[in-house]
């Protein structure tokens, strides 16, 4: 596709030159619009080139992932910069509209295909193993796709940011899917799971967060009673989060991870459209990406 007919005509992208050694996995978390603290780390990843031969995903996590594996610098800020702050990307508007706090055909359809290039050529020639994780409502597990698996309507990522209570059900393959950060918030059993020795966590909160749990769980019953195990999984997620993020830090003492988070306090939620705040965090997450390339290189 030509650039050059969008708003934004950014760069196709630039094929990685570093790839990490077998056995390294980067894991992400999500965190709504958190996770472009993320996009930040990847932004200084990209600018050494570096690539991981494995990442595995889920929520917000799995939807910034997808300008670092097509190698395009910058278009995360610019996303920011232009297009967080419309009422469409995400608003209370949307959620009475159209059942769903976050604008998906906004975020997946109209801004990659309208006004920021997104290279899906690149993507797709990008030699590595990426997992985005979705729950299965019906079963209360996750489920993950790989990346060879993807659609062109980017349906998985959307499966997987669709928060409860606040999105709909995704159906797609026969399967009625929500939010994988609800089942796998931070993933990164599946990491250990699938044969990875290293592991670089990419968090979106602070040191010290544990998750507590939830105080409304009556509503959950109520709007989810014909899903008895997601009622289950999302009244846990609090015991699955802190129970994934303790591990996180076990192997960090062992020498077996790194945890890349945010370390100023945070002014930013899972739905906030203040640019001005966003992009600081975005910078955050820049800064902490160059500070720890040097750790993972070794």
């Amino acid at each position: 596709m030509d650039s050059s007919l969008f708003t934004h005509p950014i760069t196709k992208g630039i094929p990685h030159k570093n790839y990490l050694p077998a056995g390294t996995g980067l894991v992400l978390e999500g965190g709504g619009t958190r996770g472009f603290f993320s996009a930040g780390v990847f932004e200084a990843f990209m600018e050494e080139g570096i690539m991981f031969p494995y990442i595995v995903s889920v929520s917000a996590g799995s939807a910034n992932a997808f300008s670092y594996v097509s190698g395009q610098p910058r278009r995360g800020r610019l996303i920011v910069e232009k297009y967080v702050g419309d009422k469409k990307y995400v608003s209370y508007r949307n959620l009475f509209k159209y059942r769903s706090l976050f604008g998906y055909d906004f975020i997946f359809g109209t801004i990659p295909n309208k006004h920021v290039f997104w290279d899906r050529d690149n993507f797709n020639n990008t030699d590595i193993r990426f997992l985005i994780g979705a729950i299965n409502c019906n079963t209360g597990k996750t489920v993950w796709f790989e990346k060879h698996e993807l659609s062109n309507n980017f349906i998985e990522s959307v499966a997987s940011c669709s928060v409860p209570l606040v999105a709909r059900i995704v159906r797609h393959r026969g399967l009625e899917l929500l939010d994988g950060g609800v089942s796998d918030p931070i993933p990164i059993e599946k990491s250990i799971a699938d044969g990875n020795k290293f592991h670089v966590v990419v968090l979106t909160r602070n040191q010290g967060f544990l998750q507590e749990a939830m105080r409304h769980s009556g509503i959950v019953k109520l709007v989810y009673r014909n899903y008895p195990n997601l009622v289950n999984a999302i009244v846990s997620r609090h015991e699955v989060y802190n129970k994934q993020l303790a591990l996180c830090e076990q192997l960090v003492r062992e020498g077996r991870a790194i945890i890349i988070r945010p370390q100023l306090p945070l002014t930013v939620g899972r739905s906030t459209r203040d640019t001005e705040k966003l992009l600081a965090l975005y910078d955050e997450g820049h800064d902490e990406g160059r500070k720890a390339i040097k750790n993972i290189l070794k």
